[in-house]
């Protein structure tokens, strides 16, 4: 696809890069002079109308406590930056919310960084900023500003320990260090919650002699001595087994103490190697607060496998020198739990945890939530163009497929799609349409108005009413605090499946389950602003906790882990698929650096080349391509684009007639490769949902006769023919003998999630001929 945006910007557009936009970028907990002295800067250097300041609002309870709004507050009232020139975004590295206002041909967008991280942000899209050498708009470009280190510099640290730390009027004092003038509500703002912050954090703290701990570390390094008697087999002799330990104390004490513990400063988004992949990687979660202290501060970033694992090693090595395994201990025991009704009394221990998932702690995915239907999207395929993923991306996951090293596989369940959330003044509610999602759910359907949505729809009606009963009876025994914490009352919904006996998609599990998958965060608008599948896992374990999770006609659960087979046969079978794949890369000589867009771009070319009636002109031919190959309908089929009325006609035609039919065919390329290797992993896989699989598989299949029948009866050609088409995608995966009972894998590839299916996506579509 970059080839054919770098020809269409060549030959194509006329226009020359009219705009800047410059933006700054940084999570400014809290924003101070040091800040708005770089912001200053930028101002001189490209004008007050180019300049941008971005940051989200992503929050937590020790190292980002403001909000987007109090930030904004913060900064228009401290330095009178205008409002329009402040706003909230989800990705630094691309701020869409504020450069997706502007033409993507002709603006040019300009990432600010501070001097230690001018080589951050690089790779194919950002290349350094020189103002004579601007010309691609964000759309294919952006340039990295590094500005000048300031000659007084004041940083994060300091400000937080300024507002955070002695009395009142010391406090007062670092306020007006970090500000030019004293505003009272700011300062009661920034103080209150970091001196609060910075209050339970000692309390916690000071539990431990960290002096006596390092002290004794030092005398018994290299002598194989444990620290305590009773501790497990680590000692204090290497980084090795200071990891070891160190990694036990990250998992219970969290990355965001870690943190506090190493001092480390964050101002810049870029800062910190190991805080830079946060989205990246799984989270997981104290079970409890200490103190107060909030669990969704206690993180765990856990990078084993990876390429920053060395970072996190050498890091994580430093907390095991300075709080050692008294620390990992204390963290077990009872004594550290809150004397909260809801904690639990005693840290599972992590077989357990990984087993069941019934516990705040287990190890939780962060990435996209599987939001498949109605109003959530589409979970993509590996091979979806609009992820345009490599041909050596495609080559690594088929491998990783047949050897059983996919990361975080989970099982795809197949139920029926509900989103819900919790008001104090209405109890449980649930959102159909983005009408629903308005307003932290004000107009969301109760309990009742789910019952009259869904009256008269048969075995769905009772699906969705009794769901609605036991989910209600469920969250309800929850504090307000654990419940304002996954829901934030009306603002996050949700997402989960209802799997019920008498509401069957394709799969029979033979249970009635409510699995939850993650929640999405929305505005008053009802549009999505963020989304976090950790408290999929969070609400299951609490529910579970109060003996809630068996309801009256549910069990409750959180995502199905499932673990992939690792089988010679299955391994043997790389070349098969990878053969595949070699041969649609030489068709059109394509490298393993190029994506799958590459090669529909490739095709069409060659197909508009070969069957256009006349030489096309480059504009023309790059149009078509751009069209067909990409479903990109800003070039019209009209005689401004088109001069010769001929090649209009047939054009047309082909974008009417044909062009639906022969995109489908290529995807069908991949589709073979990529549905192949999911049937053939899934045939070695057993439910970790499904009751009974003999029984469900005999059912799918007998199912499978009935719908064929009654296709071929009904005399629908339009039905036939799909029937025809879905009978050879199912053919070519294996036919019937690689139906299973299990819709397909859920994974996490670089960071994004994808699924493999395998019979189960003909199958889906074979049965839905008979509703349709």
């Amino acid at each position: 696809m970059g080839k054919l945006i770098k020809e269409w910007v060549k030959e194509i557009l006329t226009e020359n890069i009219n705009k800047k936009v410059v933006v700054y970028s940084g999570r400014f907990q809290p924003f101070h002079k040091g800040h708005y002295a770089t912001y200053q800067y930028l101002v001189k250097q490209f004008g007050s109308d180019s300049v941008y300041i971005g940051t989200s609002n992503k929050t937590d309870n020790i190292k980002s406590p403001f909000n987007f709004k109090e930030k904004k507050m913060v900064m228009m009232k401290m330095f009178g930056i205008p409002s329009n020139k402040i706003i909230e975004i989800k990705n630094p590295y691309a701020p869409k919310e504020i450069i997706g206002k502007f033409d993507k041909d002709t603006t040019a967008f300009v990432a600010v960084v501070g001097e230690k991280d001018r080589y951050r942000l690089k790779g194919k899209y950002f290349e350094p900023y020189h103002p004579d050498k601007i010309d691609k708009g964000y759309d294919e470009k952006g340039y990295v500003y590094v500005v000048p280190a300031q000659s007084n510099p004041i940083s994060g640290t300091d400000v937080r320990n300024w507002l955070s730390k002695g009395s009142e009027e010391q406090r007062k004092s670092g306020f007006q260090k970090a500000y030019d003038k004293f505003d009272p509500k700011i300062f009661k703002l920034l103080s209150d919650k970091l001196f609060k912050i910075e209050s339970t954090m000692e309390r916690f703290l000071s539990k431990f002699n960290f002096t006596k701990l390092i002290s004794e570390a030092s005398a018994n390094i290299g002598s194989g001595k444990s620290l305590v008697d009773d501790g497990p087999g680590f000692t204090y002799g290497n980084s090795k087994t200071y990891k070891a330990v160190g990694d036990e104390v990250a998992k219970r004490l969290g990355w965001q103490v870690v943190d506090y513990i190493l001092g480390t400063d964050e101002d810049s988004i870029f800062a910190d190697d190991a805080r830079s992949l946060e989205d990246k990687y799984p989270v997981s979660f104290f079970p409890s607060g200490i103190d107060g202290l909030d669990a969704q501060a206690i993180r765990y970033i856990d990078l084993k496998g990876k390429k920053a694992y060395n970072i996190w090693a050498k890091r994580i090595t430093k907390v095991a020198q300075r709080v050692g395994y008294e620390l990992i201990n204390f963290l077990g025991s009872e004594e550290s739990i809150d004397d909260t009704k809801d904690a639990p009394k005693k840290t599972p221990p992590p077989e357990e945890r990984l087993k069941d998932g019934n516990d705040e702690t287990t190890p939780i995915m962060k990435e996209g939530l599987i939001m498949e239907g109605g109003a959530y999207g589409h979970m993509n395929h590996p091979f979806d163009i609009e992820m345009n993923l490599t041909f050596g991306d495609l080559k690594t996951i088929i491998s990783n497929a047949l050897n059983g090293n996919l990361e975080f596989a989970r099982e795809k369940t197949d139920g029926q799609a509900l989103a819900i959330s919790w008001r104090d003044d209405k109890g449980l509610i649930a959102a159909r349409n983005k009408g629903h999602l308005k307003n932290s759910g004000e107009n969301a359907l109760d309990i009742s108005g789910v019952a009259s949505k869904f009256q008269g729809r048969g075995g769905l009606t009772d699906a969705y009413n009794f769901a609605m009963k036991d989910l209600s009876n469920a969250i309800k025994g929850l504090s307000k605090a654990q419940r304002d914490k996954v829901f934030k009352q009306g603002s996050s919904f949700m997402n989960l499946e209802v799997i019920y006996p008498t509401s069957v998609n394709v799969i029979p599990y033979g249970q009635p389950l409510l699995v939850f998958h993650g929640t999405m965060d929305y505005n008053e608008d009802g549009e999505a602003i963020g989304a976090d599948t950790s408290t999929a896992r969070i609400l299951a374990g609490m529910i579970k906790q109060i003996n809630k999770d068996v309801q009256d006609n549910y069990t409750i659960q959180g995502p199905p882990v499932t673990e992939l087979p690792k089988n010679q046969n299955l391994s043997s079978m790389q070349g098969k698929f990878n053969s595949m794949l070699n041969k649609l890369q030489s068709e059109f000589k394509l490298k393993d650096s190029d994506g799958v867009a590459d090669y529909h771009q490739a095709w069409w070319e060659n197909w508009v080349d070969k069957n256009s009636p006349k030489t096309l002109t480059n504009k023309e031919k790059m149009g078509l391509v751009k069209r067909w190959a990409f479903m990109d309908k800003s070039f019209r089929l009209d005689n401004k684009n088109i001069e010769s009325g001929e090649v209009l006609e047939w054009a047309t035609k082909i974008d009417k007639q044909d062009q639906s039919k022969m995109a489908k065919d290529n995807i069908r390329k991949f589709e073979d490769i990529f549905l192949g290797v999911g049937a053939e992993v899934l045939s070695f896989m057993s439910s970790v949902l499904t009751v009974n699989p003999d029984s469900a598989l005999r059912n799918m299949k007998s199912e499978l006769d009935k719908a064929v029948k009654d296709v071929q009866k009904s005399g629908d050609v339009k039905k036939i023919q799909k029937l025809r088409m879905e009978l050879e995608r199912l053919a070519a995966v294996g036919g019937k003998d690689k139906i299973v009972p299990n819709e397909g894998i859920v994974f996490v590839y670089k960071g994004n999630t994808y699924k493999l299916t395998g019979a189960f996506a003909s199958l889906n579509q074979i049965l839905g001929l008979m509703y349709f």
